[in-house]
C-alpha cells in the first residue's frame, strides 16, 4: 500500500507540473496584456515600467520559474484587478459562496441520485425505472444554464416561492443549490442503477436467496455494500468540480463566487489570479483522484497494487 501511495503521489506531482506549464503557456499566448484594452491607453514608457515592476518583461521560462517558486512557498502574488489584497485572500473570500452552494448541491444531489438508481434497479423495466432513467438522462444532457433559467422561471417568476437570485439570505440559496444538485443526482442515479443491476446478477446473490434470506436483507446488507465502491470513488472528484464554482450558475443567480473571477481574470489578463485559480482546481482534482484511488484500494482488496493482489 505504501508503494502504491508513493507512486500515485509522484504521478500527481508530475501531472501538476505539466498542467502548470500548459496553463502558463496558454495564458501568455492570448494576445494583449494586463495594461491593454482600456479606453485611455497608457503611454508606452509607463506601460514598460509597470511591466518591468511586475517582471513581465522577462523571458517566459524565467517568469514561470519565479512564479512556481512563489507557489511552492504558497505565495501567489497580488491580483492586478485588486492590488489591495493578495490572490489567496481574494480566493478565500470568493470561495465561500461557491463552496457552500456547490457542496450542498452535491450532498443533496448524490443521496437523491442513489435512491433513484436503487429504485430503478429494484424495479427494472417498470414505470419507476423509466421515470428514474428519464430524470437521469435529462439531468446529464440539459445544460446547467438551461436548468438554472427554468428554475428561476418556474419557482421565482411563476410560483413566486423563492427569490430569483442573490447570496445573503439562506432562502436565496434554494435555486442555486437545486441547479448544482442536478448533475450529481443524475450521475449517481445512473451509477447506482448500473452497479446495483450488476451486483444483483452476481452468483452470490442467487446463493443468498437460496439460503432463504429476505430480499430486504440481501439488498441492504450485501448488494448495496458491494455496489457502493464505484459510487464512493467518484464522490471527491465530483465534489471538487462543483464546489469550485460554476461560471453559468453564479452568473445567472448573481452569486459572488469563484466563477466570476475565472471570467474577469481572463478578460483582464490578470495572470496571478488566473494562474492561481487554474492551479487550485488542478491541485484539488489531483488530490481528489489520489484519495479516491486509495479509498478504492482499501474498499476492494482484490485491486492490483504494484502488480500483486493485496
Amino acid at each position: 500500500m505504501l508503494s502504491f501511495i508513493i507512486r500515485r503521489t509522484l504521478s500527481m506531482l508530475a501531472t501538476f507540473i505539466v498542467v502548470s506549464i500548459v496553463i502558463f503557456l496558454m495564458m501568455h499566448s492570448i494576445p494583449g496584456g494586463p495594461f491593454d484594452g482600456y479606453d485611455m491607453p497608457l503611454p508606452d514608457n509607463i506601460k514598460a515600467r509597470l511591466m518591468a515592476d511586475l517582471g513581465l518583461d522577462k523571458p517566459l521560462w524565467e517568469q514561470y520559474l519565479r512564479y512556481m517558486w512563489g507557489v511552492f512557498r504558497l505565495d501567489f502574488g497580488v491580483p492586478y484587478q485588486s492590488p489591495g489584497e493578495t490572490v489567496m485572500g481574494l480566493i478565500a473570500h470568493a470561495w465561500v459562496p461557491s463552496l457552500v452552494l456547490g457542496g450542498l448541491g452535491v450532498l443533496i444531489g448524490a443521496p437523491l441520485g442513489i435512491l433513484l438508481g436503487m429504485a430503478a434497479a429494484l424495479k427494472r423495466n417498470s414505470w419507476i425505472d423509466y421515470v428514474a432513467s428519464t430524470i437521469a438522462t435529462l439531468g446529464l444532457t440539459i445544460p446547467v444554464f438551461v436548468i438554472s433559467t427554468l428554475l428561476i422561471l418556474v419557482f421565482a417568476v411563476w410560483l413566486k416561492w423563492t427569490p430569483a437570485s442573490g447570496w445573503g439570505e439562506p432562502k436565496r440559496w434554494i435555486l442555486p443549490i437545486a441547479a448544482y444538485a442536478a448533475v450529481p443526482m443524475a450521475t449517481y442515479a445512473r451509477y447506482a442503477r448500473s452497479a446495483m443491476l450488476d451486483t444483483l446478477n452476481k452468483p452470490f446473490v442467487t446463493v443468498l436467496r437460496a439460503k432463504g434470506l429476505s430480499e430486504r436483507r440481501i439488498v441492504f446488507q450485501h448488494v448495496l455494500r458491494n455496489s457502493a465502491i464505484p459510487m464512493i470513488t467518484i464522490f471527491l472528484p465530483m465534489f471538487v468540480g462543483i464546489a469550485t464554482g460554476s461560471i453559468f450558475v453564479e452568473k445567472i443567480f448573481r452569486v459572488p463566487g469563484l466563477g466570476a473571477y475565472f471570467v474577469s481574470s481572463i478578460e483582464k489578463r490578470d495572470y496571478p489570479l488566473e494562474m492561481a485559480l487554474m492551479l487550485l482546481i488542478s491541485a484539488l482534482f489531483c488530490i481528489s483522484y489520489l484519495v479516491s484511488d486509495i479509498l478504492y484500494a482499501l474498499l476492494n482488496p482484490r485491486i492490483r497494487l504494484g502488480g500483486k493482489d493485496q
